[in-house]
């Protein structure tokens, strides 16, 4: 999950204005926040804020590409530079949620990440980048399972399963290893790109349950300006 240390600069707050010119006609609405993008209650019933893993943005794009390289399931760091360079960079916010009454590290948790940039095309070409590298198999043990599904009312890119059971780690994967799943969908809406991530221990959370998030989370972002 990506973290970014560096808070985002209150000078480039992405307000929803319609501010008004000197003449009759009111200039381009800006789009709407960044904070504005991530999941909240409504989108996913049930989850609260993660005291610990806490709403984290930056503008700053070595920052971000540090922690994407760190972060991706096996990046190419170059054309992860890149990738990201061509699309035009703006801004990124990640913002985690738990479930349940208390919070345990070990409970199902819903990530959601927007990334902002120049353009409607670059957003597709940063969706592109991000859908094959979910795709890859991990690079440090053999017992995670990867798999798409189809998220047709939200985005043409398929979702993405990512899971090992206990079985798999008995048979070939890593002393270390424990048993998860999760399941990201990833879309876009002109040029931000909006990733959700239902994640916790194998079995906890559902493929249905992720879907209907991604589609809530989709429904409303849509009626934001962007």
């Amino acid at each position: 999950m990506m973290r970014f240390a560096a808070p985002l600069l209150a000078a480039l707050a992405l307000v929803t204005l319609a501010a008004c010119g000197g003449g009759d006609e009111a200039e381009p609405e800006e789009p709407a926040a960044l904070a504005q993008r991530v999941l909240t209650e409504e989108d996913a019933p049930g989850s609260k804020p993660d005291p610990v893993e806490t709403r984290q943005t930056t503008v700053d794009f070595d920052e971000f590409i540090d922690v994407l390289n760190n972060v991706a399931i096996d990046p190419d760091a170059e054309e992860l530079n890149d990738v990201f360079t061509e699309a035009g960079f703006q801004a990124a916010i990640i913002d985690t949620r738990f479930y349940g009454e208390e919070h345990v590290g070990g409970a199902p948790h819903i990530t959601s990440s927007v990334i902002q940039l120049q353009s409607e095309q670059g957003a597709k070409d940063a969706l592109e980048w991000i859908h094959a590298d979910d795709m890859k198999p991990c690079p440090k043990t053999c017992a995670v399972q990867v798999s798409e599904f189809d998220v047709d009312d939200i985005s043409d890119t398929p979702g993405v399963h990512r899971s090992q059971s206990a079985e798999d780690i008995e048979a070939v994967g890593a002393d270390d290893d424990m048993p998860f799943d999760s399941y990201r969908i990833a879309f876009t809406d002109g040029s931000f790109v909006y990733t959700v991530d239902l994640h916790g221990p194998y079995g906890s959370v559902t493929e249905d349950e992720a879907t209907d998030i991604a589609h809530a989370l989709h429904e409303r972002v849509g009626d934001l300006s962007s």
